[in-house]
């Protein structure tokens, strides 16, 4: 098995990105269908590994083209021509933007980076371009904003539902790391929004009797790639909570509609006029947050350690010593190890004394390896950070001790 196999197994999301430019190309926005032709996208939506049901394939089409148009009405009012779309999976975006003129950074998995790398280079597109990046990472993120020289417009669509409150943090402040580098930069995200437009959708188009079914429906799919933390009461959180996160972070938020009253959208067309008119009112809400930084920002030089890991075999018990961050860009190594040794041994143990950072990846790793054994017992890990061991134990991988 390569190393794809190993990164696609740690973040199960990165199929879910497939289906975002799927819901695009539905919608019948224009660039998402010549994208759809460059991915070969209709091949590489597999029903029988990513449940979209018949009502998935009504509601996100819609959902989508609103977020999609949200970021995209904003990052042009923004007035940088720089673009780092943080979890951009195959999104038909930076087609678009680079063909008008604006430096595109699409960063996301590298298992998605490496995939979509040639395609932009296919498109001959000057300012197109993927990197793979951990975005709790900050060095891995600052290296894919170093690709753009002065203000970034800095994107987010979709990736919060995937991230534990520690990992959004990361996230945030990661962000405001890069804003700080780059004066002049702005971040604009539909994430803190996302369960109210998921719920205006739902509701214009279905009674009452029929809302709870469609929620669980939508959210299967994305509970499936984010180890089932999602439901239709934690999705839906006041946008205050929000806006007072990213001031933690240094970031001022201001929350803005979604779209400008009259904007066309192409999934109207087909809708009860009633369904549509809920939608166009809908679509006035202010679900998306353009944040800029704070005045008042101080940067933290923070050094991250880097991941680095001992392993050996004694007694049929893989002994593995591990330091630094386990996240999405170090957890397939992990694996990797477990899985090429698991034939010959009955139990793993982790020295995890100097483990500085767990990222929800790495805790789907643990999880795996603990699925695998002959017993979760036989997954001893050892020597853990009180706040890494609550982590887990929440997680259900230890116990509490």
């Amino acid at each position: 098995m390569g190393k794809e196999h190993y990164s696609e197994e740690s973040n199960k999301a990165f199929e879910t990105a497939k289906l975002t430019s799927y819901w695009l190309y539905l919608a019948g926005i224009p660039e998402a269908v010549e994208y759809g032709k460059l991915i070969d996208l209709e091949n590489a939506i597999d029903p029988g590994v990513i449940p979209h049901s018949k009502d998935m394939c009504f509601l996100n089409p819609i959902i989508h083209e609103i977020r999609y148009g949200s970021i995209n009405h904003y990052i042009r009012e923004s007035g940088c021509k720089n673009i780092l779309d943080i979890a951009c999976g195959y999104s038909p975006r930076g087609l678009q933007f680079a063909k008008n003129g604006y430096h595109y950074v699409g960063a996301d998995l590298p298992v998605v980076a490496k995939e979509l790398a040639p395609i932009a280079k296919q498109t001959e597109l000057a300012g197109y371009e993927y990197a793979g990046v951990d975005a709790t990472n900050y060095e891995s993120l600052k290296e894919a904003a170093d690709k753009l020289a002065g203000p970034i417009c800095i994107v987010v669509e979709g990736l919060g539902m995937y991230l534990s409150s520690q990992d959004a943090a990361a996230v945030r402040r990661n962000i405001a790391r890069i804003m700080h580098e780059h004066e002049g930069s702005v971040y604009i995200t539909t994430d803190p929004g996302n369960g109210y437009l998921f719920f205006d959708v739902i509701t214009a188009n279905y009674p009452p009797e029929r809302m709870r079914e469609a929620f669980g429906m939508l959210f299967e799919m994305y509970n499936w790639a984010s180890n089932g933390g999602i439901t239709m009461e934690t999705d839906k959180r006041p946008l205050e909570t929000d806006a007072a996160l990213f001031k933690e972070a240094g970031l001022i938020a201001k929350m803005c509609p979604l779209l400008p009253a009259g904007t066309a959208l192409s999934t109207l067309k087909g809708l009860a006029s009633d369904a549509a008119e809920k939608i166009r009112n809908a679509i006035s809400h202010p679900y998306t947050f353009v944040a800029v930084l704070s005045d008042d920002y101080k940067a933290e030089d923070e050094t991250e350690q880097a991941f680095s890991m001992e392993s050996r075999v004694e007694n049929d018990t893989l002994i593995m010593s591990v330091s630094g961050r386990l996240d999405t860009l170090s957890s397939p190594g992990l694996l990797e190890c477990f899985e090429q040794n698991k034939d010959r041994i009955t139990s793993v143990e982790i020295d995890a004394e100097g483990l500085t950072y767990l990222a929800a990846s790495g805790s789907r790793v643990l999880h795996l390896i603990r699925k695998q054994l002959a017993t979760p017992d036989a997954l001893i890990i050892k020597n853990l950070d009180g706040d890494i061991e609550n982590q887990l134990a929440d997680d259900e991988i230890i116990k509490h001790l």
